[in-house]
């Protein structure tokens, strides 16, 4: 009966493995794009990486707090609804702007959640890429030092 359920279990195994995509890949913007990670103004980030600065506000949810006590573990999570195909991340309150790019896979929902660092108060921008246009927002975070709150 032991050996039954190992081969059963082994067989569902085998079938999510075969069934798991293979196309998934990672693209390492660092070297592609290494610019992208020079600039120190928001806009020329997103003119490095999506060739404009072009963007309608709105589509995009961003979630971040009005004033983060510990400018080290900034939450930040967005979600849209469109078909991006392309997502980053921005910031203007320390030397490099670029925070993180996300590439979409077809049919994915987007719904990101990541920790930032800022070292001081600034603003976060979420730029999404749907079908070559751009969608933006943007959210002012007021980073308090020593956690005072004020």
């Amino acid at each position: 009966m032991l050996e039954r359920r190992n081969f059963l279990g082994l067989s569902v195994l085998a079938f999510g493995v075969a069934a798991a995509p293979l196309n998934l890949s990672a693209v390492n913007f660092r070297e592609t794009k290494p610019n992208l990670w020079k600039a120190t103004k928001v806009d020329d980030a997103i003119k490095e990486l999506f060739g404009t600065t072009s963007a309608t506000e709105g589509k995009i949810k961003l979630r971040a707090p009005d004033i983060a006590e510990n400018g080290a573990v900034i939450p930040v999570s967005f979600e849209t609804d469109l078909k991006a195909s392309k997502v980053a991340v921005f910031q203007d309150a320390n030397p490099e702007s670029a925070v993180a790019v996300f590439d979409i896979p077809d049919n994915a929902i987007i719904d990101y959640g990541i920790r930032i660092k800022m070292a001081e108060t600034g603003t976060v921008t979420v730029v999404a890429q749907e079908n070559g246009k751009l969608y933006k927002v943007s959210k002012l975070v007021k980073v308090t030092i020593g956690g005072c709150g004020g």
